[in-house]
């Protein structure tokens, strides 16, 4: 067992967190924004004061030693073979995503994605005066990702260029199957369209699943994928600001690079060395974390069916919960549950109406808490 106690309860208000004082002031507990409410493992807070004795903080490249953390990581848990020239350091995925639609898709072209998801997913495009076409999923069919309806876009949308793929998926917790993803390469290499596959939840995957990065399903997924990947949200580490985007083709890389030119930050000094530490030194605390999130996952289910007017489906991955509320027939529920003192995210946000988000990153007896007031207002309606 790693010496993290992840019943431990950490005050994070007064610390400029955007989680808590979101709701500074008032008695309201937040469930939103997803990261997580345990300490940050042990190898990771000490080598950051190792770091701070140094009293030079100037521009930093990577350091080779986390470049080949990261190559072997991969090749590791996945069997991916990646080279230290496929990766390019950024300070985040969200600006990343940006980045490549600005590099990569063609003025007045086109971006598709799946929905309900990660809200800048739908930001992105507009962002940078591009098209979205969004691929509608459902939660009758277990939120698969829709290939058929994919297939027909790329062939009646000639002009879409980029895919954007959750994988796994936020806000509703699916693992994509690798048959599944073998398809979506099929269509996108058919159709010259890259996938830009955010993998920033899987190293979150529940009950012993595995994931399957997407460009490692063979030559043609390679040639046409960037990947999206950080250790922000499994070790907690995000506002230390340090993502990774890998690309197998050096023609696609070099597109993704030139849509950062004049916006692009440099990473964060203090985010390559969490960085390192987290992908390096913490196996056992992620593993003991999963356990966590499980239990954490097993109480939510086992509470929130038990409610009347609110249901779940199965999470495969990440810490959040994706609450179908349709049946209490709310005007506004995100009103409704803020009023009972918890701080959800709208499923509106995501396109997913008549849905809410919820995040069981945090102790145990927090998660009850918010139940607790989650059932007591559905009671009382």
């Amino acid at each position: 067992m790693s010496a993290c106690n992840f019943d431990t309860v950490i005050d994070r208000r007064q610390t400029s967190s955007s989680k808590w004082d979101k709701y500074q002031g008032q008695d309201i507990l937040p469930m939103w924004v997803a990261d997580m409410d345990f300490s940050v493992a042990a190898p990771i807070f000490a080598a950051l004061p190792d770091r701070l004795r140094h009293p030079g903080f100037g521009s930093t490249l990577p350091p080779d030693s986390l470049l080949q953390v990261i190559v072997d990581r991969f090749r590791a848990r996945y069997g991916w073979q990646v080279e230290i020239e496929d990766l390019e350091l950024v300070p985040g995925v969200v600006p990343a995503l940006n980045q490549a639609i600005r590099g990569l898709v063609r003025p007045g072209g086109g971006v598709a994605t799946a929905v309900p998801v990660y809200h800048p997913f739908l930001e992105a495009p507009e962002n940078m005066g591009r098209t979205l076409h969004r691929l509608p999923m459902n939660e009758a069919d277990g939120w698969q990702f829709p290939v058929k309806a994919f297939e027909t876009l790329a062939m009646m949308n000639p002009e879409v260029d980029v895919l954007l793929l959750c994988h796994p998926m936020n806000p509703v917790g699916k693992v994509i199957a690798p048959n599944v993803l073998a398809e979506i390469v099929r269509i996108c290499t058919q159709h010259d369209i890259v996938i830009c596959s955010d993998e920033i939840h899987c190293e979150l995957l529940l009950d012993g699943r595995t994931h399957t990065p997407t460009a490692s399903l063979g030559p043609a997924a390679a040639s046409q994928t960037l990947t999206f990947q950080a250790a922000s949200k499994s070790f907690n580490l995000a506002g230390l600001g340090c993502a990774v985007v890998i690309g197998q083709n050096p023609e696609l890389l070099a597109r993704f690079k030139a849509g950062g030119e004049g916006i692009m930050a440099n990473v964060n000094t203090l985010g390559y060395v969490a960085t390192e530490a987290a992908w390096s030194l913490c196996d056992e605390w992620h593993r003991d974390l999963l356990d966590y999130l499980a239990g954490n996952r097993d109480l939510l289910l086992e509470r929130i069916r038990g409610i009347e007017g609110l249901s779940m489906g199965p999470i495969e991955a990440t810490y959040l919960g994706w609450i179908n509320v349709k049946d209490l027939m709310l005007e506004n529920p995100l009103q409704f549950f803020e009023d009972a003192g918890v701080g959800l995210s709208p499923g509106a946000q995501f396109e997913g109406s008549g849905y809410m988000r919820l995040n069981f990153g945090c102790p145990r007896s927090e998660l009850a808490l918010g139940l607790d007031r989650i059932e007591r207002a559905c009671a009382a309606r």
